[in-house]
């Protein structure tokens, strides 16, 4: 329901609907009086705006409101003769052009000449033709005798196939305003312009600086992303919320009817989630935001940024409320089982890493263990699974090809190990990668920012719920796997070890069971969510690394299931996780990744 409106709108909307009655009848006396009229108005190829430059002589479809006002062509240029309404609406006095439709969230660029034979404000808006007459933009600007150029980009803040641009020459005395090479056009999607890419870019900047498990990361991730996501739906009414729809009203009179900024609903919601994460940790977005600010396209006015706010702000506070008591800060210490052959146990002296992740309440799911795998062979205990042959042959594939000294490993399958490990603090780790490929795909195929807030929103909420299944599996079972230096030593002794390291060269191993694979895991959602969003698995991209060990290392994918199964057996080849691991984690991610997108975030 529309939101109720002063007598004045009423009195405007009568006008705008006159108005275009009497545009149709002035099209039909066009028609029928054709060859003795200018040339027919056009456009340039992607211009919205039919006889935007005049050069056929006539002023169609350009429309006065007041009869008073009246408008001719000379010299090619528009020059509007207006009345004095000194003290009344500046929309009491307008020269218009219907006849075009904007869509929501797509970027527009409207550019014109215009000057006055008297020093005076000029205020120009593209609307909504009808109630709530609400702006895509709103700018006002200052005439002179001379002529200059103005330019104005804005993302629209909604859809509507039936828009107006209008000059509004109100509130001033009599004038004469001259008007030219009028135009309004899409713009290209530019990734530096688009809030979603830009603060996924600050949160892989915050893994790097902060060295977090993937685990909490993932649920910093889906909180960000599924808030941006919301702020998003909330102003331009396109597709389903994750959490809440922001109730969107249209305060103020017909001389300001403000609909928020799209830009500022999402850095709002993207600012107050990352405070509200990451001030522990001593992190500031002050600047991220004042960068943020910088991006915006110029024409949003100060009114349509506060409303902007004020939205992102709501869907920022009901994101976090709706993950304030979800178990993620349940520190119950894991009880290591040192004298049980294959247990888990610590290999490098940490503690066990997230423990009770498993338990944490599910973005999506109904619960952690709800696409939980077998246990690892089939096994039904410890001893059932060390004395199995399937066992055995993983252990020692994992001691030929993911030793340091392996001779059997190819240099490419050390390049693959390495490529996809972004384990070490300072690299944007595994959740970072993922983000990072997609957003490569992302501008490979120039998705806007709607698209994106949906793209990240669904590859964020099965992240997390990747992590909360994959830790039920490590560590909810009966079974929680010894790692392969763990297993190797009891077997051989002391002296092998995996190709992973640190930077400084030091042997490095994970620090929590094997079964299943978090890499695996996160990979298998990430390939699920990607193939259905953009319905086929045939992208091919080039991949990029973090890693230390894999600098300026670029590996092309074919598809998102080839990236997906190469990372799962990177694990292999590191030495860190068996292939059991591997395969049950990409079909346990594949499962969760499939189950949010058919039920999250639908459009």
């Amino acid at each position: 329901m529309s939101p109720p409106i002063s007598p004045r709108h009423y009195d405007f909307a009568r006008q705008l609907r006159r108005l275009l009655s009497v545009v149709l009848a002035v099209a039909l006396a066009s028609t029928l009086t054709a060859l003795v009229r200018p040339a027919p108005a056009t456009a340039a190829p992607g211009d919205l705006i039919l006889n935007g430059t005049f050069d056929n002589g006539s002023t169609q479809p350009w429309w006065t409101r007041l009869a008073s006002t009246s408008t001719t062509v000379n010299a090619g240029q528009l020059r509007v003769r207006t009345s004095a309404t000194v003290g009344k609406p500046v929309w009491e006095d307008l020269v218009g052009h219907f006849e075009f439709g904007v869509t929501a969230a797509q970027p527009y660029r409207l550019q014109f000449d215009a000057s006055a034979d008297v020093n005076r404000s000029l205020r120009v808006s593209v609307s909504r033709a009808d109630t709530p007459f609400t702006s895509a933009v709103d700018q006002s600007v200052a005439l002179t005798s001379s002529t200059r150029r103005f330019t104005f980009d804005f993302a629209s803040p909604f859809g509507d196939p039936k828009a107006v641009l209008l000059f509004h020459f109100g509130g001033q005395a009599a004038s004469t305003v001259r008007l030219d090479n009028i135009s309004l056009t899409p713009l290209a999607v530019d990734p530096a312009t688009d809030p979603i890419l830009y603060w996924n870019g600050i949160l892989l900047a915050t893994y790097r600086a902060l060295d977090l498990p993937p685990t909490d990361s993932s649920r910093e991730a889906a909180i960000l992303h599924a808030a941006m996501h919301d702020a998003a739906v909330s102003v331009t009414g396109v597709g389903n919320p994750y959490r809440v729809r922001v109730p969107v009203s249209y305060p103020g009179t017909m001389d300001n009817v403000v609909a928020p900024s799209l830009h500022a609903a999402i850095d709002k919601a993207a600012y107050d989630v990352l405070t509200a994460l990451y001030t522990r940790h001593g992190r500031s977005f002050t600047v991220a935001l004042g960068d943020a600010v910088k991006r915006r396209p110029s024409g949003v006015n100060d009114a349509e940024v506060a409303r902007g706010e004020t939205v992102g702000a709501a869907a920022a506070a009901a994101n976090l409320q709706a993950r304030a008591n979800d178990g993620s800060d349940n520190t119950t210490a894991y009880p290591v089982q040192e004298n049980v052959p294959g247990a888990w146990r610590p290999t490098n002296g940490k503690a066990a890493v997230s423990p009770n992740w498993g338990l944490v309440t599910p973005f999506a799911l109904t619960s952690g263990r709800q696409f939980r795998p077998g246990l690892p062979a089939g096994a039904t205990n410890y001893e059932d699974l060390l004395g199995k042959e399937e066992y055995d042959t993983q252990v020692r594939e994992v001691r030929d090809y993911g030793g340091q000294e392996s001779s059997l490993r190819t240099d490419d399958q050390t390049q693959i190990a390495f490529f996809w490990a972004n384990d070490l603090g300072g690299t944007y780790k595994p959740l970072g990668q993922l983000f990072t490929h997609t957003r490569t795909v992302s501008e490979q195929r120039q998705l806007g920012i709607l698209a994106n807030a949906r793209l990240f929103g669904l590859v964020a909420l099965a992240l997390a719920d990747a992590a909360i299944a994959a830790w039920d599996a490590k560590y909810q079972t009966s079974i929680d796997l010894w790692r392969p230096v763990t297993a190797i030593e009891a077997t051989e002794g002391t002296g092998w070890q995996p190709l992973s390291k640190t930077r400084e060269g030091v042997p490095y191993t994970p620090a929590f069971p094997a079964y299943v694979s978090g890499h695996a895991t996160f990979a298998g959602a990430w390939s699920a969510v990607m193939k259905r969003f953009f319905g086929t698995d045939a992208i091919a991209f080039d991949a990029t690394t973090d890693d230390p060990h894999a600098v300026d290392v670029v590996r092309h994918m074919t598809g998102f299931d080839h990236a997906a199964e190469e990372n799962a057996l990177s694990r292999i080849y590191l030495g860190v996780h068996y292939r059991f691991d591997a395969e049950a984690g990409l079909a346990t991610g594949r499962s969760v990744g499939a189950y949010v997108f058919a039920n999250r975030l639908r459009q």
